[in-house]
């Protein structure tokens, strides 16, 4: 079996797009200040200054949205060859796993899931979840992982859900 290797942390936000997030941003928190602003300086009593808290909070949400676009992510990746399966994801918290082929027992792949169940030797399992992904990509980890257990006669079970 070759070895397959995804880069999850390929997709990225254009220039364009971070500058555009980041505008928004300052428009909506402008907006904001603008609205508090408007009854104690400007004398428009009967605007109250807590209309202010929508564009202060669309501003924030649109705000964390540009940032997560700003950071540089660490190298996300999935990878898949004979001795093992690797992968490093997350938004937050990021996790770094390594299952061996020898170790896993039992493969669990739901119908219309993104997930993947590894049933280990013993009492242990691991549930990849690959939800954050593009359709394509995680329907592709999902298909490789199917043939690499076929290929090393792990038994690979096709359940409905997973609980």
């Amino acid at each position: 079996m070759e070895p397959v290797y995804f880069n999850l942390s390929e997709e990225e936000y254009s220039k364009g797009r971070k500058i555009l997030l980041w505008i928004v941003t300052f428009m909506f928190i402008i907006g904001g200040i603008y609205v508090v602003m408007l009854s104690p300086v400007f004398g428009k009593h009967n605007i109250r200054p807590v209309l202010s808290l929508a564009p202060f909070g669309i501003g924030l949400v649109i705000g964390a949205v540009a940032l997560f676009a700003s950071i540089k992510r660490k190298n996300f990746y999935f990878l898949i060859n004979d001795e093992v399966i690797e992968f490093r994801y997350g938004l937050l918290k990021t996790v770094k796993k390594s299952f061996k082929w020898t170790d896993i027992r039992q493969l669990v792949i739901p119908h219309k899931e993104k997930k993947a169940r590894l049933m280990m030797s013993g009492p242990l399992s691991y549930t990849i979840d690959l939800r954050y992904l593009q359709r394509k990509k995680a329907s592709l980890i999902r298909k490789h992982l199917f043939q690499a257990a076929r290929e090393k006669q792990v038994e690979v079970l096709k359940v409905t859900t997973l609980h």
